[in-house]
């Protein structure tokens, strides 16, 4: 009996053997494999009406930052900044982020609100310049510097949709005062209007982008992030300038945004003080900084937590409303700390063997 090893395929046909190919009739591989290859390069670059959210890098700031070399005390530890990727989503984009547990996928309007790109983009350009400002401010006033600041009313850099604020002001006008109250500076609108509660009505002077100035009387609602009356905007102060008692640069590169806040000042108060502020471990931050030294909250914190982690740091200082979505994202041997103020953050530092005694009182000659 003649057997074939079924583990075996037999040979091809003799040529004697072999049928002849049927004739008007082409292989059709060819055909699908076009196909395929077109779908994949359209998924791979239409763009859906969504963005895609990523861990990015953590970066040390402590390289970024320069103070006259007289007063300089270069650290040993390290304080790290978290970013997030942000990618418009293809349909292939989509599904890697859908896949990763560490990333997100969200619709436009919630990273652009009413933004089209290109502002979007010269709006995180607008936030980090003031965002660097305000670090460097809050940092030599906690030392006992005197920086006065001046400016020309608070001008808005963005507004929310579906907030009181929508369809009332716009994007580059100035708000002049709150309730007669002259606002010179953002800050100054800023508190006035925290002071209110949901549903009061707060009347607003301001300029248009023509110079026209009008009234308009706006009724506030619940803030999402904060006690207090909401307006949903973001503002700067307009022709913002300080009296530096000397020069403090950033270098922030491409990077946008406010969310630095936190991990500047850290890291000017280090630059400007002898001893370890982080008691020479590597701690990373997110949170933005105000001008009164308060930590804000922050958007990507499950991203910025996972790119934290896969640095490598000790630490990561974050909101407190932020604080357990970072935790269940940080792993075994990543700690998160709350730090809702400049000084909780200190107190945290101080916790885990930073050495925070010379933030006590100014250099010598700090005050003349």
């Amino acid at each position: 009996m003649d057997t074939i090893d079924s583990m075996v395929a037999p040979g091809p046909p003799s040529p004697q053997e072999a049928p002849p190919p049927p004739r008007g009739r082409q292989p059709r591989w060819p055909i699908f494999l076009v196909l395929g290859l077109v779908i994949l390069l359209a998924a791979s670059h239409f763009r859906l009406p969504y963005y895609k959210v990523a861990p990015g890098e953590a970066l040390q700031v402590n390289d970024l930052i320069q103070v006259p070399k007289e007063r300089a005390f270069p650290p040993q530890g390290k304080v790290y900044l978290a970013t997030v990727s942000l990618e418009r989503a293809t349909p292939v984009a989509a599904l890697v982020g859908w896949l990763d547990g560490d990333a997100e996928v969200v619709p436009e309007e919630r990273i652009l609100g009413s933004a089209p790109p290109g502002d979007f983009s010269e709006q995180n350009r607008r936030l980090m310049s003031e965002s660097k400002q305000v670090a460097s401010v809050v940092a030599l006033r906690h030392l006992g510097y005197p920086v006065a600041e001046h400016g020309a009313g608070g001008v808005v850099v963005a507004v929310e949709r579906g907030t009181p604020a929508d369809g009332r002001l716009s994007p580059d006008e100035v708000i002049l005062a709150v309730d007669g109250r002259p606002t010179m500076l953002a800050s100054e609108a800023v508190g006035l209007i925290r002071a209110h509660k949901p549903g009061d009505v707060v009347r607003l002077e301001v300029r248009s982008v023509e110079g026209a100035v009008r009234t308009e009387q706006v009724t506030l609602a619940v803030n999402p992030r904060r006690p207090g009356g909401f307006l949903g905007v973001s503002i700067l102060t307009k022709d913002q300038r300080f009296d530096y008692p000397f020069d403090v640069s950033i270098d922030s590169g491409k990077i946008g945004g406010p969310s630095a806040g936190l991990a500047y000042t850290l890291g000017v108060l280090d630059a400007l003080t002898a001893g370890e502020l982080t008691g020479g471990k590597k701690v990373a931050t997110t949170g933005t900084m105000e001008i009164d030294g308060t930590v804000g909250n922050v958007g990507g914190v499950a991203q910025k937590t996972a790119a934290v982690r896969d640095e490598g740091a000790d630490y990561f200082l974050v909101p407190p409303s932020e604080y357990e979505e970072a935790r269940s994202h940080a792993g075994d041997d990543l700690k998160v700390m709350k730090a809702g103020s400049l000084s909780e953050a200190l107190a945290a530092l101080s916790d885990l063997g930073g050495d925070v005694s010379t933030l006590a009182k100014a250099p010598a000659g700090a005050r003349g």
